[in-house]
């Protein structure tokens, strides 16, 4: 067996960036970027109106101090400015233009009154409240300078990072080629969902729950089914898998009778690099490589086979998208009760945040059993125990890793 921290890195080792391609900023939404992307122009390319109602110059708006006392600043109103037009006259002393959210600010003014705080009869409009230069206006290029990086290689595209890239004017945005993945469940002793149930069989969950986990990662995967537990069977589908980048199996890799997943592998031409690793869940863990191409072998248990797959195969999917940061996030967050727990393997523990601000508190889920699935539904982290702790106590600080796909 070698240490977890020793299996991550030879995982993070073999796995290199894919080529990119270009695809429509539409199709972009959950891909991760190629190059750097720069700002064409500025952004926002002109000093505009951040409210609708009348640009002035702040000056003219200061009350009069003559007979009477202070009272409205009346302005001579010049015209409309609506969003999308240039404006044609500049605003001068003792003037206003009556201006809408997003226009380009007049030459001349240097702040926009709030239509709240004006009335207005016939040419000319009372300014009931004062503004200070600057006031209700967004300048040019306070978002971005031309030129200026806006995202940067890596960078995960989700919904803000689209609307940078539009903002930038890109319609097609250069991103890395989703890995292709291929998960095969392994066992005579499995049944696919919806078919007939013989004695002594159990439903398939690795299949379908390694490939979901494959998708939310951001592979292009895809489910092959069931090997049984013949090498002539497994043979075939590992000829459907030979185009995959990353190849997924769950189940066989342990030392049984008929776990014959890593002779196959090896037959197959696959290289071992390692098999065991010293964690718990997930011992009897299998990676090896046949050219470019990754081969995980994933423990039978079904919170033992998606234990594995963050702690191995996320990391690589996101070295293949080229993304900045390998592997699921993690956080630290404070112990809510006690664990006791037998040292010599790292254990990663399902959790149960009690807490989530401002401090994250975190306990272990009641039932650590590798075949327990339903502590995946209700753990959404994993709790890190170093290899030699014996106890952990309550209000202890750990690290956690989130399971929620974030």
């Amino acid at each position: 067996m070698i240490d977890y921290a020793d299996a991550r890195a030879r995982v993070l080792d073999a796995a290199k960036p894919l080529p990119s391609e270009t695809v429509t900023l539409a199709q972009a939404l959950g891909r991760t970027l190629a190059r750097d992307i720069a700002a064409r122009e500025s952004i926002p390319p002109f000093t505009k109106a951040t409210m609708d109602g009348y640009a002035v110059r702040a000056e003219d708006t200061r009350p009069s101090s003559g007979p009477g006392g202070a009272g409205p600043v009346e302005l001579a109103v010049l015209g409309d400015l609506p969003a999308g037009r240039p404006a044609r006259k500049a605003v001068g002393p003792g003037q206003a233009v009556r201006i809408m959210t997003g226009a380009p600010l007049p030459s001349g003014a240097d702040a926009v009154v709030m239509v709240e705080d004006t009335e207005a009869a016939g040419g000319i409009v009372k300014v009931r409240r004062g503004v200070r230069p600057g006031d209700n206006i967004g300048l040019a290029g306070e978002d971005l300078r031309k030129g200026e990086i806006a995202l940067t290689r890596g960078t995960l595209i989700g919904p803000a990072e689209t609307g940078m890239l539009a903002a930038t004017g890109l319609a097609r945005v250069r991103v890395t080629r989703r890995p292709k993945l291929a998960v095969i469940a392994t066992g005579d002793e499995i049944v696919e969902p919806g078919e007939r149930k013989r004695p002594g069989q159990i439903r398939n969950s690795n299949g379908p729950s390694l490939t979901a986990l494959a998708v939310q990662a951001g592979a292009a995967a895809s489910y092959l089914g069931i090997a049984r537990d013949r090498s002539a069977s497994l043979a075939a589908k590992l000829a459907r898998a030979k185009h995959a980048d990353i190849l997924v199996l769950s189940g066989g890799v342990s030392v049984g009778d008929y776990d014959l997943v890593k002779a196959q592998l090896e037959a197959w031409g696959v290289k071992p690099v390692f098999w065991q690793v010293r964690i718990k869940p997930g011992k009897p863990v299998f990676f090896g490589l046949r050219g470019r191409q990754l081969v995980f072998g994933l423990p039978g248990n079904p919170t033992s086979a998606m234990v594995t797959f963050w702690l191995f195969v996320r990391p690589a999917v996101d070295r293949l998208l080229g993304r900045a940061a390998a592997g699921p996030p993690s956080a630290k967050a404070v112990l809510d009760r006690e664990i006791v727990l037998k040292p010599g393997r790292a254990q990663f523990l399902r959790g149960v945040l009690t807490s989530d601000g401002p401090c994250l508190k975190v306990a272990p889920y009641g039932d650590q059993r590798s075949g327990v699935l339903r502590s995946m539904v209700r753990g959404r982290v994993l709790i890190v125990v170093p290899a030699d702790a014996a106890r952990l106590e309550a209000g202890r600080e750990v690290e956690i890793i989130f399971m929620d796909g974030r």
